[in-house]
């Protein structure tokens, strides 16, 4: 995202100077003695913090709010351990809110507008980029409804560290702002960062070989065939691999793809300029190598931004027959204009030039440390798209190894193989996917999942509940798979709403989340212990040393 306090030129560069000398905020100090007006004597320093919130905020504990969360028994139990330890404090008087996952995202988009009395416990998908994990969650600029900061959090530090890491393209400089931004947003405590999550695979082993965990949600079926990252999968018996979606797909064109499901179901549909593999590494998709042209700009030129030259492949074919060219990609960058995804693209881009059918220079309008990250998000489409001749809503059309053939509302998805994908075969990958039919179920309850996989109706799931993964690990009929994911659980507080709005009052609740019993009780040890939202996946942003020191300086009561 782009924001008024860092741009492209000398005076966005002299402000990310000054921000990676800045020390985090201090840590938390004793209030020993403190008394609440009820005259119960406040219990150590997270309840003497709260009650300092309290006085500041006029409020008389015990205040009622809520936990929202969506109907899920994993959240439910969540929710439970949370009210106890809070109600515990006699400052909080706590109810639990349920509802269906729709109607939950519809309150928490419309909460702040409501002035509503919540917090809710809540899930976060980030990606292989730091920005992804805190941009859209705590940038002022994205405010519900139109972007994703439930809680209307605002502070002037984040969303310069925010600003600031999207323009900085070097490595080590990249680290530092993003420590530092999640030391600023710890000590702040618009949420508490609860749980990184485990993508968490099991499958028939008697049917599936070869299967590979993505950590990424969005990625969880590239696992199928995806030459580019080096993976395929072969099936020990029939042609047709069965797996399930946790949802039904509500959109098929990228551009307006907004959850998680249809991007999981569209992945081997759609493919981008490059990819990132299973390690996290950038990978050649659709192009074959880039290089960045901007030294052979001339001394009188003044560039802002940066300018990559990329090679696209010769004889890609889009599943309408068309041939992939400079065209389409300049095209496809294009349309994101306007749209629900606008961001993922005009973010950081400002032209193309199609040079031939397979060269194309791609023009930033800023330095951007994402960008090869970000072109991922980018998925390449047909001229008839382009041109407003085909609506991708009524099918999907694009270049991936796969087709739609059939989408049974709330029934299943199901795609074949497309005969006519470009790759031509390696050492690693078959030249051909084996599997012929990939065939999606949708089913909505975990238990149902479960009980799906074990009768045989499916061959694979992604959302088994956590307290049976054990139980799948230690039966030999079945491969489970298991890898620290990109995603976070958390609890968003309202900074809008009295007593919230607060630091003091998030910095208590924040020390006393009962993070281990939730990671053992609810989650059975399925994924870690979180204390700041990047995920580990992204080990020098977030390495073990680093979220000890924060958990030690700020959530662990002294």
């Amino acid at each position: 995202m782009a924001g008024d306090s860092v741009g492209p030129g000398e005076r966005g560069r002299l402000r990310r100077r000054s921000l990676l000398k800045r020390a985090g905020a201090a840590g938390v100090t004793g209030l020993a003695g403190c008394v609440r007006p009820n005259s119960v004597t406040a219990d150590g320093p997270a309840e003497e913090l709260i009650q300092e919130g309290f006085e500041a905020a006029d409020v008389e504990p015990p205040f009622e709010t809520t936990i929202a969360i969506t109907q899920d028994e994993e959240r439910n139990k969540f929710a439970q351990l949370l009210r106890s330890e809070l109600n515990g404090t006699g400052f909080f008087d706590i109810s639990i809110t349920s509802q269906d996952f729709g109607s939950h995202v519809d309150m928490m988009f419309a909460a702040a507008e409501q002035n509503e009395n919540a917090m809710f416990v809540s899930s976060w998908t980030g990606g292989w980029d730091p920005s992804n994990y805190v941009d859209m969650l705590f940038h002022s600029d994205d405010h519900t409804p139109d972007g994703s900061n439930v809680g209307h959090y605002t502070n002037e530090t984040v969303d310069e560290y925010i600003d600031a890491g999207l323009t900085e393209t070097d490595h080590e400089d990249r680290v530092e702002i993003y420590r530092n931004l999640q030391e600023e947003l710890v000590a702040d405590s618009p949420a508490s960062f609860v749980r990184f999550r485990e993508a968490t695979h099991v499958w028939d082993d008697d049917v599936v070989g070869g299967w590979q965990t993505y950590p990424l949600r969005p990625g969880t079926y590239y696992a199928i065939y995806a030459p580019w990252a080096g993976v395929y999968t072969e099936l020990e018996e029939g042609d047709e691999f069965v797996g399930d979606l946790g949802s039904d797909v509500t959109n098929y064109d990228p551009v307006t793809i907004t959850g998680t499901v249809s991007s999981q179901a569209t992945a081997l549909l759609y493919e981008q300029l490059v990819g990132v593999d299973f390690d996290g590494e950038i990978q050649p998709m659709l192009a074959t190598d880039w290089e960045r042209i901007d030294d052979e700009q001339t001394d009188d030129e003044q560039v802002a931004g940066m300018t990559y030259r990329f090679s696209l492949r010769e004889d890609v074919r889009f599943h309408n027959g068309e041939r992939l060219t400079a065209a389409h990609v300049k095209g496809s960058l294009e349309r994101y204009e306007g749209t629900p995804r606008e961001n993922d693209v005009y973010d950081w881009y400002e032209s193309s030039d199609a040079i031939d059918d397979e060269t194309i220079e791609i023009s930033c309008s800023r330095e951007y440390g994402p960008f090869e990250t970000a072109l991922f998000n980018v998925s390449i489409v047909p001229m008839a798209v382009i041109d407003g001749e085909h609506d991708l809503e009524s099918a999907p059309v694009g270049t991936g190894p796969y087709r739609l053939v059939e989408h049974e509302s709330d029934g299943h998805w199901r795609m074949e193989r497309f005969d006519d994908h470009w790759f031509q075969g390696s050492k690693a990958v078959p030249e051909t996917a084996p599997i012929e039919t990939v065939t999606l179920e949708i089913i909505t309850e975990k238990s149902s999942r479960q009980g799906a996989l074990e009768a045989g109706n499916i061959h694979f799931s992604y959302g088994v509940p956590s307290a049976s993964i054990a139980d799948f690990e230690s039966d030999t009929a079945y491969g489970v798979g298991r890898h620290v994911g990109g995603g976070f659980d958390m609890v968003i507080y309202p900074t809008y709403h009295a007593p919230f709005s607060e630091r003091s009052v998030r910095r208590g609740c924040n020390m006393l989340i009962p993070r281990e019993q939730i990671l053992e009780n609810v989650y059975r040890g399925i994924g870690q212990l979180a204390y700041t939202p990047i995920s580990p996946l992204l080990e020098e942003y977030a390495s073990e040393s680093f979220q000890e020191t924060i958990a030690d300086e700020y959530v662990r009561p002294n």
